[in-house]
């Protein structure tokens, strides 16, 4: 087990380094990721910023029970994430998983796959060459539609603008409520923009239960699945817990799916030699027809690409936990109440585990020992909580790059670099314009 070195980070008096963090957080964390360990003071929090693997499998899997899930989550997100598997705690959270497996079975994902190469060909076909095009605010439509087919069995195109709109609202009062110093309840303009969100979210969300418990079936989706769940003794989701659930899913199925491929477009159009890898194992494994959920064991440049966008600009940057006792990590005492946050960003980027670490290099991803590849690699976090929709979310991505990728290359139609933005989940700020060429 590492003995580590704690970096003490100085700060302002009563603040902290507060006014860092809130100008620019994931910067803040990557000057200090190569401590492997820092403590920091957030206003009147106490922070620990861990950058380092074998610290970051110590506080996810090893000492799992000595956390719960950081005020973020859940107290800020508490209104639009529920009792969801995000902010779930223990047995609660323990029982949920249980009774969510059976929908992310190998049968079930096969039928998913179907829908997702399906519905990424139709909105591929959507777009025009020579149009200039935001490719993240496209790769949410699909990853939207997607997620209303496979979680409903539902075309939310007539809500598609709503929900998208809505859950880009609730995350940035998630945000800013977490690193406010105002009080959570008071009823700012920001906070009864972002309640006004969520509870839109809900009366989708809600109508779509109803009907569906209505109607009754089995239509191979998520819904099916969490419906029809039962514990030992019989007893299954309310439809509140079902909200829960499917809000949780769908923020994890479609905005970290899509701001992961947003950010793999960017990377290829940046990238000539990696574009012209994926062209051809494309052209050599699909020869010109639309990919399946069969296909994807033979598309391994194609999957390296989402590996190495998913190392770079991971969706879920942060893993935030609070200390539930007194605990040490790598021998430093960590006070219970005191917030351990694993920076998943600046981990992906470290020298210590990445030669050459911000170049985008798909050989980390190809050949060799996938096992011992992982080691300061930790996209959908471990442990008990490991993010139970990460297979989902690769069929999801490969899919979609493998379909749009026949038809087009993207030419970047803005400077480069593009700036993180670092919400809920990683996104580039001001979206990815894009001129979309033929092939």
């Amino acid at each position: 087990m590492t003995t580590a070195a704690l970096r003490v980070e100085p700060g302002l008096p009563l603040i902290g380094n507060l006014l860092e963090f809130r100008r620019d957080r994931l910067g803040f964390q990557m000057r200090v990721a190569d401590s492997g360990i820092t403590r920091t003071r957030i206003a009147w929090r106490t922070v620990y910023i861990v950058t380092d693997h074998e610290l970051a499998h110590e506080v996810l899997v090893e000492k799992d029970d000595a956390f719960i899930k950081g005020p973020g989550l859940s107290v800020v997100a508490k209104p639009l994430l529920g009792e969801g598997l995000l902010t779930a705690e223990k047995d609660f959270h323990r029982r949920s998983r249980k009774l969510l497996a059976p929908a992310f079975t190998p049968k079930r994902m096969a039928g998913y796959g179907a829908v997702m190469a399906d519905r990424a060909v139709a909105h591929a076909a959507q777009v025009r060459p020579g149009a200039m095009i935001d490719i993240a605010e496209r790769m949410m439509a699909t990853t939207l539609d997607i997620v209303g087919r496979t979680l409903f069995d539902a075309d939310l195109a007539g809500d598609a603008r709503a929900v998208g709109d809505a859950l880009t609202e609730a995350m940035e009062y998630v945000l800013a409520a977490v690193l406010s110093a105002v009080p959570l309840g008071w009823p700012t303009p920001r906070r009864k923009r972002g309640m006004a969100a969520i509870a839109q979210l809900d009366e989708i969300v809600l109508r779509i239960i109803a009907e569906r418990r209505a109607a009754g079936g089995d239509r191979g989706d998520v819904l099916s699945t969490i419906l029809a769940a039962r514990d030992d003794d019989g007893t299954g989701f309310t439809d509140r817990h079902v909200r829960d659930e499917i809000m949780t899913l769908m923020l994890a199925g479609h905005e970290t799916t899509a701001n992961l491929l947003a950010w793999v477009w960017y990377a290829l159009a940046t990238e000539p030699a990696a574009q012209a890898r994926l062209d051809a194992e494309l052209a050599e494994v699909l020869g010109g027809r639309p990919p399946t959920y069969e296909d994807l064991p033979r598309l391994p440049v194609t999957l390296a690409i989402l590996e190495e966008a998913l190392r770079l600009y991971p969706p879920a940057h942060t893993i935030a936990r609070q200390a539930d006792r007194d605990v040490a990590i790598g021998g430093v005492p960590i006070a219970k109440g005191a917030i351990v946050t694993v920076s998943v960003a600046a981990m992906q980027r470290r020298a210590a585990y990445w030669d050459e670490p911000l170049a985008f290099r798909l050989e980390r991803f190809l050949g060799g020992d996938r096992k011992a590849r992982r080691v300061g690699y930790l996209p959908f976090g471990a442990g008990p909580r490991v993010c139970i929709g990460n297979h989902f979310a690769l069929v999801e991505a490969q899919l979609i790059l493998a379909a749009w990728a026949q038809r087009f290359h993207f030419r970047l139609a803005q400077p480069a670099p593009v700036a993180l933005e670092p919400l809920m989940t990683l996104r580039p700020k001001g979206g990815v314009w894009v001129e979309p060429i033929a092939r």
